[in-house]
């Protein structure tokens, strides 16, 4: 657990840390056995506490303190006892990780609070997909009532995001992957490589004190059963976040992560306010799977999330006015408190009375006419018309037999991003090369025309003549074949980043021919010729 030490890792017979010389267990009793986040004011480590029977699991937050004499340091011991109270407090409701200890050892400060078995909203996101109007309802049903009780404590989380959101799960039996529902709230901090025979005895170690205590007989390792199953937990609830503001921290000091932030918290000052309105973006990310940042439209100055929904999703406009009010700019315009959310969430479930017509009955003719009823539309012809659905009657011509009709799906609808991507491959299968390679400028000469003219012709079609090839070679001839002025003008680095979206906006308001991208480009030799030579081939094929 010190802080700079060269090789942490230690073998399965040692008391005291190889690298180091200290003695491994914090307070003789808590045993670190695997990391779990590390960030600019601390570590977390996954660990057993070894004084209790069934050695159950508990986190361990390390929290690094910055100070330049001893009287310094006595200061910040006596604000971390403080706070620490505080976080007891919290620790009373059922959905915030309890505070078990907390205590100084070798001039460090370190909390030991209960392990939440479970999965994170980022990782159910990612494994079983965007969530569903019921779902993020759910979300604010439980998230909201932990918001009001921390905010009546005069605590203000900072940090509201997918990563922090955790749902309770049952705890595996046993099997080697018992550890592998651990989440890395971050990354992982970096270790010194060990050998194998190390590693090898270090696994047989925790693989023998820890499948014992997974298996079923161990029902103890259950820390409390005043919650049900599935509740969302928030938690990331760390004394850094409660020492935000004090001497311990420096003035001005920012928590959080920015793409989840209130405006006012990147300021530096935060309101209760401030957790709604990340919330509100929690809720945004888990309905699009989109980052927060890419749903802002900075030329209007609005939010246009409702834009990046797929065709399947309905979004009721009770629950769209709950989530805008929540990310209102203006925090004079923003909820003010949870508890004022979850009184406009129960005033909108108010049932209300549908008059019914009553049914006329038709008179009878002397000639007997047969009625035949109205076909009444299904649920997804009534989304068409809901979204003015037109039927799609491109030409998708190709010389090599390329099915274009997943580029021609992701353009109608939007999807810039997905069909940038699906560019990429369908240029691929032209060009007779494994998906997703990266090609050279000059294989752009080889491009059959027919092939060229069908993909350029979706882009510039559903754009609007914003996108495309031509509407790139339009502005290239424009600034006479200067990339840099190109660059300039269709809003392009002049560089190839190491993340090849920094930069890039999939989005309708995107300065015109910023899209498509040029990820698909091998990033060495002169690869700022394939503008000169999709222009010459765009000529060769008279695609204007």
């Amino acid at each position: 657990m010190t802080v700079g030490c060269s090789h942490p890792e230690n073998l399965n017979s040692a008391e005291y840390c190889q690298g180091c010389g200290q003695f491994l267990l914090l307070q003789n009793r808590y045993l670190a056995i695997k990391p779990l986040s590390r960030g600019g004011f601390g570590r977390t480590f996954l660990a057993i506490d070894q004084q209790i029977p069934s050695h159950p699991h508990c986190v361990i937050k390390q929290f690094f303190v910055q100070y330049e004499n001893p009287q310094d340091y006595q200061t910040a011991a006596k604000l971390f006892r403080q706070e620490a109270v505080r976080l007891d407090q919290l620790g009373k409701h059922p959905q915030i990780p309890q505070l078990l200890a907390h205590f100084e050892q070798n001039k460090q400060l370190f909390i030991i609070q209960e392990y939440i078995q479970g999965k994170t909203l980022f990782d159910e996101l990612k494994q079983d997909g965007l969530f569903t109007e019921q779902k993020i309802w759910q979300v604010l049903k439980q998230i909201l009532p932990i918001l009001q009780f921390i905010h009546e404590q005069n605590i203000i989380h900072r940090d509201i995001k997918p990563a922090n959101l955790m749902r309770r799960c049952s705890l595996p039996s046993s099997g080697e992957n018992s550890l592998d529902t651990v989440v890395d709230l971050t990354q992982i901090p970096p270790t010194i490589p060990m050998r194998d025979q190390e590693q090898a005895q270090i696994s047989a170690k925790l693989k023998s004190t820890i499948y014992p205590i997974l298996s079923p007989e161990n029902s103890d390792l259950q820390t409390s059963t005043d919650f049900n199953k599935n509740d969302i937990v928030l938690i990331d609830f760390g004394i850094s976040k409660l020492l935000t503001g004090t001497a311990l921290l420096h003035s001005g000091t920012i928590v959080g992560t920015p793409e989840f932030m209130a405006p006012e918290q990147m300021r530096g000052t935060v309101y209760p306010a401030s957790d709604l309105y990340s919330l509100g973006l929690t809720c945004l990310y888990l309905i699009t799977g989109i980052s927060p940042g890419k749903l802002y439209d900075d030329h209007d100055e609005k939010w246009n999330w409702r834009s990046y929904l797929i065709p399947q999703q309905i979004i009721s406009d009770r629950l769209e006015t709950v989530l805008n009010k929540l990310i209102v700019i203006a925090i004079n315009q923003r909820y003010k408190s949870a508890e004022e959310v979850l009184t406009a969430i129960q005033s909108s479930e108010t049932p209300v009375n549908i008059a019914v017509k009553p049914v006329i009955p038709i008179k009878k003719t002397s000639a007997k006419v047969v009625q035949t009823p109205a076909k009444t539309p299904n649920l997804l012809e009534r989304i068409k018309q809901n979204l003015g659905y037109q039927p799609l009657n491109d030409p998708l011509k190709s010389a090599v037999g390329v099915d274009y009709t997943q580029l021609q799906t992701l353009l109608a609808q939007k999807r810039w991003k997905q069909a940038d991507q699906e560019t990429w491959f369908v240029l691929c299968q032209a060009l007779k090369k494994s998906k997703k390679t990266y090609l050279y400028a000059q294989d752009l000469a080889n491009l059959p025309c027919e092939d060229l003219q069908t993909i350029n012709h979706l882009w510039v079609k559903y754009s609007n003549s914003r996108f495309g090839f031509s509407i790139q070679n339009q502005i290239y001839q424009t600034v006479e074949g200067d990339y840099g002025k190109f660059c300039q003008q269709v809003g392009w680095l002049t560089y190839n980043p190491n993340n090849p979206d920094y930069g890039i906006e999939y989005k309708t308001s995107a300065p015109t021919g910023h899209l498509p991208t040029r990820n698909w480009i091998v990033s060495t030799g002169k690869w700022w010729k394939n503008l000169e030579i999709l222009a010459e081939k765009l000529a060769s094929c008279k695609i204007n």
